[in-house]
């Protein structure tokens, strides 16, 4: 008898999983929403977007989900486009203060993979939609000297304890992954607008992603180290800690094929860096503070365990440019991580440690690894969702 592939066995150890991040409309969300699984009743931001991205990348109704989730929180934003990351039936939770910038891929993916923009030529939903994803430039860290900005706080970015912003006052810090995140945002908008005959808007939203990806260019790339940082508002200086932000301008096709060969190298796949024997680790291991502590209070730890949403996007990074080889061992590693931990524990966790392989933090937790059921998929068929944005 063969012995079962790969596939075989995310079909079945990692799929049935897609049966608890589903929840009914209830409350303030009114519309059926994605949930991280587990006991959570919560809407989260790039969670959801990337669970919804995970459903329809194998069936593509699915997306209504990403449908669902655009509107949940485009119904609960004010008359500026503020609305919190997390949206619970009860109301705000303002932790995350603004939610993160997906709201247009989210709304590009769900209409795309539906074949439906019509409901966004509805001209108060889409006018909503640009002050959401415009309301950081206009009413959040934004240096408009330096053309960047960044998350309120690390906490807001979703890494939660990334050091490359961690304990910085509030508002301080131009943070990479921000930045390359509004980039897709401005790209989606541009086919959004292009899609529903808005051709004056199309242009104006490219030439804001053109003029966004000369700044992160010019001023996040250190030619000194090989790598991009985040930058200290209050100085200009960089902040330098590798890290998994400091991915983001390859996995947004931003870099130049010279830094990725440079960046990939030196830190990405460089077991002293970033390459650990398990995937690829979030913060650098030369650096002082890289531990793999099992954490989930105050924050998440994003000092160096694996994470597979941190591995989904290292993996797409690798495919843009060229490394489909080394794309495929690290998704593999990561894959069998979590389908072996669901043999012996029951379950996936959020991270695993980076030099034993072991689980973390958050048992029964789902979520974005359900990314990893289709990446070798999208590794064979040398297709990146997030390139159909540029």
């Amino acid at each position: 008898m063969p012995e079962n592939t790969l596939q075989d066995d995310i079909k079945k150890y990692i799929n049935p999983w897609k049966g608890f991040v589903k929840r009914r409309a209830k409350g303030i969300l009114k519309h059926d929403y994605l949930v991280p699984g587990g006991p959570y009743e919560e809407q989260w931001d790039w969670d959801a977007f990337f669970v919804g991205m995970a459903l329809s990348a194998e069936i593509p109704t699915e997306a209504v989900f990403l449908k669902n989730w655009a509107l949940n929180y485009l119904e609960s934003a004010d008359d500026t486009g503020y609305v919190p990351g997390c949206l619970v039936p009860a109301g705000f939770d303002p932790r995350l203060k603004q939610m993160k910038p997906f709201m247009a891929q989210g709304c590009y993916f769900a209409s795309r993979s539906l074949n439906d923009f019509e409901w966004l030529k509805d001209e108060t939903l889409y006018q909503k939609l640009i002050k959401v994803v415009m309301y950081r430039e206009n009413h959040g860290c934004f240096d408009k000297e330096l053309n960047l900005g960044g998350w309120t706080n690390s906490m807001e970015s979703g890494a939660d304890n990334n050091l490359a912003s961690l304990d910085y006052p509030d508002n301080s810090v131009a943070s990479v992954d921000f930045n390359s995140f509004l980039y897709l945002e401005y790209k989606s908008l541009s086919l959004i607008s292009r899609k529903t005959g808005r051709i004056q808007d199309a242009q104006q939203f490219e030439e804001k992603a053109e003029n966004l990806k000369k700044a992160i260019l010019e001023k996040m790339w250190d030619k000194t180290h090989g790598t991009f940082y985040n930058i200290n508002l209050k100085d200009k200086s960089f902040i330098t800690v590798v890290s998994y932000s400091s991915v983001h301008p390859f996995w947004a096709g931003i870099a130049t094929q010279e830094q990725a060969d440079t960046f990939f190298k030196n830190y990405l796949l460089n077991p002293n860096k970033m390459l650990s024997p398990y995937g690829i680790r979030t913060q650098s291991k030369d650096h002082a503070g890289y531990n793999n502590v099992n954490m989930i209070k105050p924050y998440s730890n994003w000092q160096g365990p694996i994470w597979p949403i941190a591995t989904y996007i290292y993996v797409q990074s690798l495919m843009n440019y060229g490394y489909e080889k080394e794309a495929r061992e690290i998704a593999e590693k990561v894959i069998k991580l979590c389908i072996q931990d669901i043999q012996k524990s029951g379950g996936m966790h959020e991270n695993y440690d980076a030099e034993t392989g072991e689980p973390l933090a958050a048992p029964n937790f789902v979520s974005w690894n359900l990314l990893l059921v289709d990446v070798l998929n999208q590794i064979d068929r040398k297709e990146n969702p997030f390139q159909l944005l540029r």
